[in-house]
């Protein structure tokens, strides 16, 4: 290989530094090997996923009542709103009303 064109894993040309990062990069992964985790990391490990599954398991079942939509407040919600549209409803009509009887009382 060229001092000044290295290639990668993929067989790309790289020039420079970055050829030389590749290349502290594979003596690293030569020279470093994976090591098995202790023993009691490995309890400890197990110990600690297991209450955050037990924590998240209750919760779900105790608030699994409020993950339901409020149909409650929905339904009156709409209610409310709808009366809100009839009251107007009635007191456009009846203001309408009296502004007919008031211009033909004026006619008269």
């Amino acid at each position: 290989m060229n001092a000044d064109r290295r290639t990668d894993r993929l067989a790309a040309p790289v020039d420079g530094d970055a050829g030389e990062l590749i290349d502290v990069a594979a003596r690293v992964a030569r020279t470093l090997r994976p090591a098995p985790p202790a023993s009691a990391f490995r309890a400890r490990l197990r110990d600690g996923l297991m209450m955050a599954a037990h924590h998240q398991q209750a919760h779900r079942l105790l608030s699994g009542v409020r993950n339901e939509p409020p149909w409650g407040w929905l339904i009156g919600a709409a209610a409310l709103g709808s009366a809100a549209g009839l009251i107007a409803v009635v007191l456009r009509s009846r203001a309408q009303m009296h502004r007919t009887a008031a211009s033909a009382q004026i006619q008269n």
